[in-house]
């Protein structure tokens, strides 16, 4: 089987500003074959990474610190439970929000240029992430931060490594 390893050349253009909820982004997104290609799918996302941090009280047992004892020839330990001791755990993740397809089951010259103008529409209403951190606004616990939003061109290539290209972009959707 022939793998190409970079099939394509991307590239995505789009106007610099700040979008809310109700705008639509309109992008460019232009591919140049290095060889004949097949395109299975080719989407714009817009993608927010994040970071989730969660708070717990807890016991936490330590081994080691406790009381020692020989029984039998064999010594043991016994452990000892430190009383409500707070863990924090942050995770950070990334996720598509928004996903406009473009192209679908598409043969490309080698050479040959192939542009689309794409809108990609934000809304109508907030994506699961945004409901969720505004969910854990009032929570001691629990956070979720939306720390930067990707505009991102995905394309899965046949018999090729699939291409992406992202691009930071500011969204406001407060």
């Amino acid at each position: 089987m022939v793998f190409k390893l970079d099939p394509l050349e991307v590239t995505l253009a789009f106007e610099r500003r700040e979008y809310r909820l109700g705008d639509t982004v309109r992008a460019t997104v232009t591919l140049v074959p290095s060889s004949d290609v097949v395109i299975r799918t080719a989407s714009l996302n817009l993608v927010v990474e994040g970071r989730r941090t969660e708070s717990r009280m807890g016991r936490t047992m330590s081994a080691g610190g406790g009381a020692r004892a020989l029984q039998g020839g064999n010594a043991f330990t016994t452990t000892d439970f430190t009383p409500m001791q707070q863990t924090t755990e942050e995770k950070e993740y990334a996720e598509v929000c928004y996903r406009e397809p473009f192209l679908d089951s598409t043969s490309l010259r080698e050479g040959v240029p192939s542009r689309h103008d794409v809108a990609l529409e934000i809304g109508p209403g907030l994506p699961r992430p945004a409901l969720e951190a505004r969910e854990l606004q009032h929570d001691a616990n629990s956070s979720l931060s939306l720390d930067q939003w990707w505009l991102e061109v995905e394309i899965d290539v046949a018999r090729g490594r699939d291409q992406s290209v992202r691009h930071k972009i500011d969204v406001n959707l407060t």
